[in-house]
């Protein structure tokens, strides 16, 4: 634990700058809601940074390395967006249960929190009967609205 907050510090210190500009994010991760076998994209965008590998991703379970730089090691995932203007969104495609939970943009230069959302993914069957159970109440209320104006 003190050699973790050591070496923490220590980078903190010796974190290089750009030009004198501190490096951040300019956009983070929202929390997000997608449909079990959709796809679905978070936003991580940062400026000032030395190099792409210094932006990784980490995702369930319990913050699990996912991304480093614009790579990925795994097949659903991946890094989209422009380089050049500091994007580094994680597209997962086909989302499915396991990658419900907490998602983590992280910048070994910006002196800020992490950046984190919840993904949550919801089975589609469920989904598909709330769609369902929407309309037909809507239709329902048009229909009774009609009958009261008749």
């Amino acid at each position: 634990m003190y050699v973790t907050l050591l070496l923490a510090l220590l980078l903190a210190l010796v974190t290089p700058e750009i030009e004198g500009q501190e490096a951040r994010y300019t956009e983070v991760p929202r929390d997000t809601t997608v449909v079990e076998g959709d796809n679905v994209t978070l936003n991580c965008s940062v400026e000032n940074i030395t190099n792409d590998t210094s932006v990784k991703w980490f995702g369930p379970p319990n913050y699990h390395f996912r991304t480093e730089g614009r790579n990925s090691g795994h097949p659903r995932y991946t890094i989209v967006g422009n380089p050049s203007e500091g994007e580094y969104n994680l597209h997962i495609t086909n989302a499915s249960r396991s990658d419900d939970g907490r998602f983590r943009c992280w910048v070994r230069e910006v002196r800020q929190d992490p950046a984190e959302a919840t993904l949550t993914v919801k089975d589609r069957a469920t989904s598909d009967a709330t769609s369902l159970n929407v309309s037909f109440l809507k239709q329902l209320s048009m229909l009774i609205l009609h009958c009261l104006l008749i």
